[in-house]
């Protein structure tokens, strides 16, 4: 690392349920102007619970100067940056929220996967469910080349880990802890998004979040961080 970038805050880039950080891939370079980019992968390991991953973060920061972390959570990644902000507010500057939630509302939609889950290990349901994201990502604006990047950066994901986050879901609530937050907060939503009501749950975090301000983006969907002509970089 060289001396400019040593001084440099960090982006705590912190993923949905692929837990790999994969999909900040486009965002990266233009961050880089002005930060230390730690696109998060959370590690393997067969059992483990929300503690257990704002514990790593925060082990994972702890050499950090305080007030300087602009920490970034998205999708379920954003039930970990609240946690993390909550559980060590002073090392953190800035946090972002991007198409995220305090809690997942949509019951029926999260039990049936976490159920279904395991059928994918057949290569005829993921065939299916590629071709249907693949379906809902060109429909929400992600071009050809978007849409190879995301399938590409995904084939690493555990799938024993990611089960174990859909479990997270369903569990965690942490609408009543938002007024505990009082860094200064951008929140993201897109309003075409298929798997959150993005701006929905934005505008409620919104109300309750002290110093937040709120961004919303009618044309994209859920995987804005893919959609062309979107940078994080103009915002944090």
């Amino acid at each position: 690392m060289d001396e400019d970038s040593a001084t440099k805050p960090l982006a705590l880039l912190i993923p949905g349920l692929d837990g790999t950080g994969r999909l900040f891939c486009q965002q990266e370079a233009p961050l880089r102007v002005r930060y230390r980019v730690r696109a998060w992968e959370f590690r393997r390991r067969p059992r483990f619970e929300l503690t257990d991953l704002v514990e790593e973060l925060i082990e994972g920061t702890c050499r950090e100067a305080p007030g300087t972390v602009a920490v970034v959570g998205e999708s379920f990644g954003g039930v970990l940056a609240i946690s993390f902000v909550l559980a060590c507010p002073e090392r953190v500057r800035s946090l972002t929220l991007i198409n995220a939630f305090p809690v997942y509302r949509r019951r029926l939609r999260i039990n049936l996967a976490s159920r279904l889950f395991p059928a994918l290990r057949w290569p005829g349901l993921r065939r299916l469910k590629d071709l249907i994201a693949d379906r809902v990502l060109a429909s929400e604006g992600v071009s050809p080349e978007g849409r190879r990047a995301y399938y590409e950066e995904l084939r690493g994901v555990d799938p024993a880990g990611y089960r174990q986050r859909l479990e997270i879901i369903r569990k965690v609530d942490l609408v009543d802890r938002l007024p505990e937050i009082t860094v200064p907060t951008l929140l993201m939503a897109s309003g075409r998004d298929k798997l959150v009501p993005a701006v929905k749950e934005a505008r409620l975090m919104a109300a309750r979040i002290p110093n937040a301000r709120l961004y919303e983006f009618p044309q994209a969907g859920h995987a804005l961080l893919l959609t062309p002509g979107f940078r994080l970089a103009d915002y944090i």
